[in-house]
């Protein structure tokens, strides 16, 4: 810890605990450039989804003859696994290795979903929860590959949610993550199995489930709202409402301590080197190191992760004015 800053921005007095990286990225502010990601032959929209932080991206293309595709960008090289036949393919996470972690949804309200993972350009359907069948949804990948996800499973006229593993090295296998909190849902996953979780009520404020134990993330002063969206090598981003302020970009370091930024509505991705994406209103997509302005990135239409090799990956618009993916570097 190198001291305490004040939020100056703010109308209350809120200390929040500086970190070491965010005094060494002060004046690191660069030209944010995008690269156009090569399109698959036939496809007529496509965006980057998720990232193997090592210069390999992935996602999902629309191929008007057979729906949605799921596609790796490595090497220059684009490749399509297809499609799994169910409803609309997505990427929902990829670990360092390249493993994918993926779902496909259909019906009213996207209220059927199958699960697949993707290693060594293998699909797999991932089994379903006995009971679950059809709305076993995977929503994160570890480090070594075990997916993590959520079935719905009724009982009569009751429903109940499950946290669910599929192991890496136990194809075909299932199981119930137990001893969580019945009261809290999960929300992402880390990279070692820390699973992000918020509560399931009116006040949502961000847990981590860390080896069977249930730690909450400290709030500043005068705290009126808050909640997380994502996690990265023990970093978690969301928004903040402090005082009077409206809500705000936000990060909680790994000691769980709290920062502000002072622009946006709310950090939407973040890596374990603490670079922010925040989400603005009518101006571009506004990049941050540990609360650190570090530019803009122009021509962003979404935002969908950031690797540890500090690329950010999403979408902007094609010439056919749908999705495109697209990658921006720092320069």
């Amino acid at each position: 810890m190198t001291g305490r800053i004040v939020m100056a921005a703010m109308l209350v007095v809120a200390a929040f605990v500086a970190t070491p990286q965010a005094a060494a990225a002060a004046g690191s502010a660069c030209t944010w450039r995008m690269q156009a990601l090569p399109a698959p032959a036939g496809s007529t929209q496509h965006q980057v989804q998720a990232t193997d932080h090592h210069g390999g991206y992935s996602g999902s293309a629309y191929f008007p003859d057979s729906g949605w595709h799921i596609i790796s960008w490595k090497n220059g090289q684009v490749i399509d696994y297809g499609s799994s036949g169910h409803g609309a393919d997505r990427v929902v996470a990829q670990n360092g290795d390249g493993t994918i972690a993926g779902l496909s949804v259909t019906g009213l309200w996207q209220a059927s979903a199958i699960s697949f993972r993707i290693r060594d350009g293998r699909r797999e359907r991932l089994t379903p929860l006995p009971g679950a069948e059809l709305n076993s949804r995977a929503f994160g990948i570890t480090g070594n590959g075990d997916v993590y996800g959520r079935a719905v499973v009724w009982e009569g006229r009751t429903m109940t949610h499950v946290v669910v593993r599929w192991p890496y090295d136990r194809p075909g296998v299932v199981e119930e993550v137990t001893g969580l909190p019945e009261d809290m849902r999960v929300v992402g996953v880390d990279h070692d199995g820390t699973l992000l979780m918020e509560r399931s009520s009116a006040d949502p404020w961000p847990h981590l489930w860390r080896d069977g134990r249930l730690i909450r993330l400290s709030e500043p002063p005068d705290l009126q709202f808050g909640y997380a969206l994502t996690i990265s090598d023990g970093l978690v981003a969301g928004s903040l409402r402090v005082g009077s302020e409206p809500n705000r970009p936000a990060y909680w370091d790994r000691d769980g301590q709290p920062h502000l930024m002072p622009e946006g509505a709310r950090a939407e991705q973040i890596n374990r080197n603490g670079l922010v994406v925040s989400a603005l209103t009518a101006t571009p997509y506004q990049v941050w190191r540990f609360g650190t302005p570090v530019g803009e990135l122009p021509g962003a239409a979404s935002v969908t992760t950031v690797g540890d090799d500090d690329t950010i990956g999403g979408a902007t618009t094609g010439p056919n004015h749908l999705p495109a993916a697209a990658v921006w570097r720092c320069s």
